[in-house]
């Protein structure tokens, strides 16, 4: 029988063992990998610009003097678009519904539009309508296919009346008799008050274009039987940042998401 090794054969025998070798360098990827570019979306029209608002134009009709278009795009991706033929019916033709980006985030699509274009190009304060193909349209009319942003309309009309709440949260408000349903009012030097179901409130805002942010709300203090849509109401319209005003009244918006507030407009 063999006897053990010693602790100092076992030394020696490790110190003749094979010198340790050098780390394995990273193996590199091919060169097709290596240099494959993917493409960068990250800044598009759909998140870069502050396309949200009202768009209007006359542009080229075949049998008409124009067609005036007005195009309203909402945060939550919905839309209102007028068209008056010109010099051939001055009742306007109303519809509206929703529209979809394309993967570029650069074109948008009105679905379910009926007898009109679908497809326009999002430009700078600007809509550029395209053909059926979703091709810019060109020759010696081809700026005249495209809708302006109106920019500071809105503003003024918020002041000036009386904005009564008509759904909260996706629920549409009933009226009660006595009437109390909340509503607000936005002054011309940045003050807003108004009605929250129970008590009066009176606060800030602050707008720019069509972001619009309100300050902490002062509230009085009467006690009331049923407070959960006063409650509901003074919470939701501290988390907005934006709105839209249209024919069809006024919405507030949390970035992109559905309406949190919807109002009509009644006189003071």
């Amino acid at each position: 029988m063999s006897k053990p090794l010693s602790l100092t054969a076992w030394l020696v025998l490790a110190a003749c063992g094979p010198a340790p070798t050098e780390p394995s360098a990273p193996i590199q990827p091919s060169t097709p990998a290596a240099t494959a570019a993917t493409p960068d979306n990250s800044h598009n029209s759909a998140n870069s610009l502050d396309w949200a608002g009202e768009y209007k134009g006359v542009v080229p009709c075949a049998d008409c003097e124009g067609i005036e278009t007005s195009l309203t795009l909402n945060m939550d991706n919905s839309y209102q678009l007028s068209t008056t033929y010109l010099g051939k019916d001055a009742t306007p033709f109303k519809q509206q519904g929703s529209f979809e980006w394309d993967a570029k985030g650069s074109v948008i699509r009105l679905l379910n539009q009926k007898d009109g274009p679908a497809l326009y190009k999002v430009g700078e304060n600007q809509l550029f309508q395209l053909d059926m193909e979703g091709q810019l349209i060109t020759g010696d009319l081809a700026d005249n296919y495209k809708l302006t942003k109106q920019t500071t309309v809105a503003e003024h009309q918020l002041t000036g009346v009386r904005w009564k709440l008509t759904e909260l949260m996706g629920q549409e408000v009933p009226t009660t008799e006595p009437d109390l349903t909340p509503y607000l009012q936005f002054g011309e030097d940045g003050r807003v008050s108004g009605f929250a179901g129970c008590n009066q409130f009176t606060g800030a805002y602050e707008i720019e274009g069509l972001r619009l942010t309100f300050k902490p709300m002062a509230t009085t203090q009467k006690a009331c039987l049923n407070a959960s849509v006063e409650q509901q109401f003074l919470t939701t319209i501290q988390g907005i940042d934006n709105y839209s005003l249209n024919d069809s009244g006024l919405a507030f918006y949390k970035a992109r998401t559905a309406a949190l507030l919807r109002f009509t407009a009644i006189q003071p």
